[in-house]
């Protein structure tokens, strides 16, 4: 019995390193993954044809003839309408959806305003877009998995914090995998920005990496090994509830990092001192681009202290790069800059870098835990070559 377990243990993990080498290729073939993985070629043949009875692969032409000629070789990629995922962000002002097809390639995305909906009023506008998908699916296998993206506190796939959001009775992994009888993943949303860099983006190279996600708070997604730390509970990362020593001595106040510069934070001290309220990101761009004086002080303030929370994680972490996944630096780049000075002036040698298209990041890296878990290869390295249809 033990040689039989160690047979179909050693097959499958060979089955695996082949459909590993067909994703991580735009194409490739049966010759070419013989050499790469040191295997016979009628053992890769045998593997081959199991995934293409499954209906993982997708043959799109022919390769080049070798030197001394032959039949030349069939080219083969991953047949992206075998299934799809659909992953949430659940965001304190919208909801992101998006819909990837299982190369990750993107078919579909929406953000939906939330305005004051409660957690059940957001499961109905879930619910309808997960029939709205199934209904206009024209995959094999059709749903593959949900993902959804937390601002809080993930552990064991259940929601332990959400500062954001009341969660109040909903279990959303029990609910929509008793519905749909599919995987279904939660994870904090900075650790899905990480994911995205090491899986999507140009960290596919680099072993450990930061990325720090600046939104309503502050956190940061760690890759150590080209895996995911999530820390004791799941709270590794939680760098905006670190602590700020205030220069008030007559009350000494102890405040945490996301209080003097989140996002959100950022935008209420522009409202105390021009005496305005609900005040938006757009209204700061707008603002700044006017050359408002009160607005690009709080800019330069936002940009001094996010240059010191980068120094600190990168003297503790020691990464290779970090990725700012921060809306507000996308839509004025130049906080990039003075951040980037500041870290100059602080001395650090750590590259920095701003993740593009921010509310794609979280969900890309949603459908990519996803697509790990659909295929079984939790442990395997997949790089996901088309991010964006």
């Amino acid at each position: 019995m033990e040689n039989i377990t160690g047979r179909e243990h050693l097959h499958q993990q060979n089955l695996n390193m082949v459909l590993q080498q067909i994703f991580n290729n735009q194409t490739i073939s049966r010759i070419e993954i013989s050499r790469q993985l040191n295997l016979n070629k009628s053992t890769v043949s045998a593997l081959y044809n199991e995934l293409d009875e499954k209906g993982y692969l997708k043959e799109v032409g022919s390769g080049e003839s070798t030197s001394v000629g032959g039949r030349k070789p069939v080219l083969v990629k991953i047949n992206e309408h075998y299934g799809y995922t659909i992953s949430f962000d659940l965001g304190f002002r919208h909801l992101h959806v998006m819909g990837n097809y299982i190369n990750g390639k993107v078919f579909f995305y929406q953000r939906i305003e939330l305005g004051n909906r409660d957690i059940h009023e957001i499961v109905k506008m879930i619910d309808e877009q997960i029939e709205r998908s199934i209904h206009n699916d024209d995959t094999r296998h059709g749903l593959l998995g949900i993902g959804f993206s937390i601002h809080g506190i993930v552990l064991n796939n259940h929601i332990t914090n959400s500062p954001f959001i009341d969660m109040k009775d909903i279990d959303l992994a029990d609910r929509y995998s008793a519905v749909y009888h599919v995987p279904v993943i939660l994870e904090n949303e900075a650790n899905l920005s990480a994911i995205y860099e090491r899986d999507f983006n140009s960290a596919r190279d680099k072993n450990n990496i930061l990325a720090v996600s600046i939104h309503k708070g502050i956190g940061a997604g760690i890759i150590l090994n080209k895996q995911l730390y999530r820390g004791r509970n799941g709270e590794a990362g939680e760098i905006g509830r670190s602590l700020m020593f205030t220069n008030n001595v007559d009350t000494k106040r102890y405040s945490k990092v996301e209080d003097f510069c989140s996002e959100d934070a950022i935008i209420e001290q522009v409202e105390q001192r021009t005496n305005r309220t609900n005040l938006n990101r757009d209204d700061l761009v707008q603002m700044n681009t006017k050359g408002n004086q009160i607005v690009q002080e709080e800019l330069d303030n936002f940009s001094s202290s996010i240059a010191k929370v980068i120094y600190n994680v990168a003297i503790s972490f020691a990464p290779e790069e970090i990725y700012l996944n921060s809306p507000l630096i996308e839509a004025i780049p130049d906080l990039l800059n003075s951040i980037l000075h500041y870290n100059e002036l602080l001395g650090m040698q750590t590259p920095v870098s701003l993740t593009p298209h921010s509310g794609y990041a979280t969900l890309l890296g949603c459908c990519s835990e996803i697509t790990h878990q659909v295929l079984k290869m939790e442990n395997y390295d997949l790089s996901f070559q088309v991010a964006e249809s």
